[in-house]
């Protein structure tokens, strides 16, 4: 009898353990629950904080939200953004160079513009992909690559309307 006692009582433990299991995936998978992720901050491994942060802010349009330690003189951390966007900057840890993060903007042609007159090392001017974005890549003072991609130009645009009328 007492084994049957505890067959059952393992069964029953490992039913209402796979179903706590198939719940919590249920709420991942449908992007709720306290599993679910909700933002994403890559940390780039930077020679400079300072020097990160002052490239970052008057080149590539981003804003300093803080750095650390704040007392001091020599950071060694901090955080950038740019829109709903942000980055965190680590001196000479927490990670390799380089890294490729890939950001979505409105209009790649618009901001090339602007990159190309604040100095930015554009190394690949914006271009039609067969994918249907329009990219451009431009590397930070680290060799980290921004992959720069938005919608097709309009020309792009238009070229794919009239295939599809034929």
């Amino acid at each position: 009898m007492r084994s049957r006692s505890i067959a059952a009582a393992v069964v029953a433990g490992i039913v209402v353990g796979v179903s706590s299991i198939a719940g919590a995936h249920e709420e991942h998978d449908n992007d709720s629950g306290p599993t679910a992720f909700t933002s994403m901050t890559p940390i780039l491994n930077v020679a400079s904080v300072e020097a990160s942060i002052e490239h970052y802010t008057s080149v590539l349009g981003f804003n300093k939200d803080w750095d650390w330690p704040a007392e001091e003189d020599n950071k060694t951390f901090a955080s950038i953004s740019n829109g709903e966007v942000h980055v965190f900057l680590a001196e000479n840890s927490q990670g390799a160079r380089p890294v490729w993060i890939y950001y979505n903007v409105g209009d790649v042609d618009k901001l090339h513009e602007e990159y190309a007159a604040a100095g930015a090392n554009i190394t690949q001017v914006p271009a039609d992909k067969p994918w249907g974005a329009r990219e451009m890549l431009v590397e930070d003072l680290d060799g980290h690559v921004l992959r720069i991609g938005g919608p097709p130009s309009e020309e792009e645009h238009s070229e794919e309307g009239h295939h599809e009328s034929e």
